[in-house]
């Protein structure tokens, strides 16, 4: 008879892996320089699965805030399938992938380069096939903290090429916000333990769980529903982005069937209170994860709406720790991934 793995600790090189992206800003400021010396018009941000996820913050902030930059955020294998005719040497291409070796991401950055863009590649190091293609690389090295190492190395990018528009933000505030990040995302994932020990415990039986987020915090909502429900636990979730739910998935939130709730600082706030505010009244399994709720030592407030992604991150995939030792089912056991052709 197999056991039930126990809870695994919060990551112990959270602080390192955080403080290490952290550490990056002057890749990021480097790369700004040559995405502005080039005349870049576009950003693209590809990826597929959780690597594409974690770039929704980025792309969500960069879309909000730059006016001389065009940035999209595309499937890597629909960029193969459908390339943009903006894709040239003016544009700015980043790449994601964990291994580095996905193989639709590799292409896709490989078509990038041969239009004569400017490649940048983000995985866990920089011995792969994807660092080898790309003009410059950021690395977070870490099998655990993942996601919000990529939103970190992501956020300051973003805010380097702002910052090399001259757009109108805060940028020492920035700055100060992500120094402090390595304590903050410790702390808010301490302090978030109790809810996501009762979240894991009393959803782990539903037979569909839905997970609903908007603005940054849709890619997170994104991953936990489709990377750590579905594929690390093999458990029915949908995925609805908040200002979508009342235009279809509501219809099926009946009874008990859970509804966790990811909620940013940013301007898509309203959209997750409406959906908050109507819930409760159609399921009596309501869950947020709120980074709003949690203090971040450190974190300046005119930052949070800006870095609030991260938080959510963190929280999310210590979640996922959570449904592993309730459920007894590894979050590394896969049925298909990497052991089927296809």
């Amino acid at each position: 008879m197999t056991s039930k793995p126990g809870l695994r600790p919060v990551d112990p090189q959270l602080r390192e892996v955080i403080g290490g992206a952290v550490d990056q800003r002057g890749v990021a400021a480097k790369v700004a320089a040559q995405a502005a010396s080039r005349g870049v018009t576009d950003v693209f941000f590809l990826g597929c699965g959780g690597s594409w996820a974690s770039s929704v913050p980025a792309h969500a902030s960069l879309s909000a805030s730059a006016t001389g930059l065009v940035s999209h955020n595309i499937n890597a294998a629909e960029f193969l399938a459908s390339p943009s005719p903006r894709l040239s040497e003016r544009s700015l291409v980043v790449a994601s992938s964990h291994s580095g070796a996905t193989p639709e991401t590799v292409a896709a950055a490989r078509l990038a380069k041969e239009a004569g863009a400017y490649v940048v590649a983000v995985a866990t190091d920089d011995d792969n096939p994807l660092a080898e293609l790309g003009d410059a690389a950021f690395t977070y090295h870490s099998e655990k903290t993942i996601t919000a190492a990529k939103h970190v190395l992501l956020g300051q990018l973003v805010h380097e090429l702002l910052r090399a528009e001259g757009a109108d933000l805060d940028f020492e505030t920035l700055e100060r916000g992500y120094a402090a990040l390595p304590e903050a995302l410790a702390a808010a994932t301490e302090a978030h333990e109790e809810l996501s020990a009762t979240i894991a415990r009393e959803t782990a039986d539903a037979d569909l769980t839905f997970v609903v987020g908007g603005g940054n915090a849709y890619g997170v909502a994104f991953l936990l529903s489709v990377c750590y429900l579905m594929e690390m636990q093999w458990k029915k979730s949908v995925c609805v982005a908040s200002g979508d739910f009342f235009h279809g998935a509501f219809e099926m939130v009946v009874g008990d069937a859970p509804l966790i709730l990811l909620r940013s600082e940013d301007s898509t706030q309203a959209m997750a209170d409406r959906v908050a505010a109507f819930a409760p009244k159609v399921t009596s399994r309501v869950y947020t994860l709120d980074s709003a709720a949690l203090e971040l030592p450190g974190v300046p407030a005119a930052a949070r709406p800006e870095l609030s992604a991260p938080v959510l991150a963190n929280v999310a995939t210590r979640l996922a720790d959570h449904y592993e030792s309730v459920t007894g089912h590894s979050l590394d056991e896969r049925r298909y991934m990497h052991k089927m052709a296809y």
